[in-house]
């Protein structure tokens, strides 16, 4: 049965924990093995050289999708010769064969909006994304050069890694294909935003991963996705909290600042009973979610800059 985001989030409210095992990107490559059985999460890490998982990346059984082409997806926006001599990048979506139960329709319409990204972004230089198996429930963005165990190159290029695994969890936390697919949208933005400051070296004041969950709000709210980053912060906030050495805000500090730059971008999802009571405790609290999620936006803005074409309003947004 199909839940609606009321019933997701009254269900964490009374206390109703999902069950789920899972190891971060340091951990052991053993995945996810028992939804039965509770254990710490961390879906957003950006991994170093020594904590590279061994993806198995393997051409012959992708699905390549070339971003250069406007006709592999169905777009078909015009490129200027100014845009072809400044935009000699894009992300390249990859989509491998997957051992999960997911239905590759929901990688297919990851990439889709990878496709519709590239539209908008000027780049340097190629960024991979991977919709592949990783053997736990994961996403990562690894930058160029880095080597995995044994000296294995993971990506020649940039590479951005979405675990089908993670979809897969999702899927069983909310009960609702169509929210996970949502959440899941909202972690590769995430990831593209570690991508965009590694590649146009953006001034990232604080720490990166708060830095990126903004990136990936405003590219969400800007073009009417934005219950993608409230799914995701509740996702986020009814996991068991991060110790204070991680590098991400504490789980219920994450909920609150992507529930209101959710709300800020899109107030109807106030209408929602249990968003409309977290983000009234936020304005208790002294938050301006409107004002906060309009700096997002001026913020991203000005540091794009000459990398966005058209301007960030609907970036996502289907043709």
């Amino acid at each position: 049965m199909q839940n609606n985001l009321s019933t997701v989030l009254h269900r964490f409210c009374c206390s109703v924990v999902l069950a789920v095992v899972i190891t971060s990107c340091g951990g052991s490559s053993e995945g996810v093995t028992d939804l039965e059985t509770v254990a710490q999460i961390d879906t957003t890490d950006v991994i170093t050289a020594d904590e590279v998982l061994e993806v198995a990346i393997d051409p012959q059984q992708a699905d390549l999708l070339d971003a250069a082409n406007p006709q592999t997806l169905g777009g078909d926006a015009p490129v200027t010769e100014e845009q072809i001599i400044e935009n000699v990048g894009s992300l390249l979506p990859s989509i491998f064969e997957s051992e999960t139960g997911v239905d590759p329709a929901y990688a297919q319409s990851g990439a889709a909006l990878v496709q519709q990204l590239n539209e908008s972004l000027v780049l340097p230089a190629d960024i991979d994304v991977n919709f592949i198996d990783c053997g736990q429930a994961n996403a990562f963005f690894v930058p160029a050069g880095v080597v995995g165990p044994g000296g294995a190159a993971v990506s020649e290029n940039p590479a951005i890694f979405m675990c089908h695994e993670l979809t897969e969890l999702f899927g069983a936390f909310f009960g609702d294909l169509d929210q996970a697919f949502s959440a899941s949208v909202f972690v590769l933005m995430h990831e593209i935003g570690h991508a965009l400051v590694d590649q146009l070296s953006l001034p990232v004041l604080g720490i990166e991963e708060s830095y990126v969950d903004g990136v990936a709000a405003v590219l969400l709210g800007e073009s009417g996705m934005s219950e993608g980053s409230v799914l995701a912060g509740w996702f986020f906030g009814s996991q068991p909290d991060t110790p204070f050495t991680d590098s991400h805000r504490a789980n219920p500090q994450r909920l609150g600042d992507l529930a209101c730059w959710g709300v800020g971008a899109d107030p109807s999802l106030l209408e929602k009973p249990i968003v409309n009571s977290i983000v009234q405790q936020l304005v208790l609290g002294g938050r301006n979610c409107p004002a906060e999620y309009t700096q997002q936006v001026e913020g991203l803005t000005d540091v794009l800059d000459s990398n966005i074409i058209g301007g960030l309003s609907g970036a996502l947004s289907p043709q």
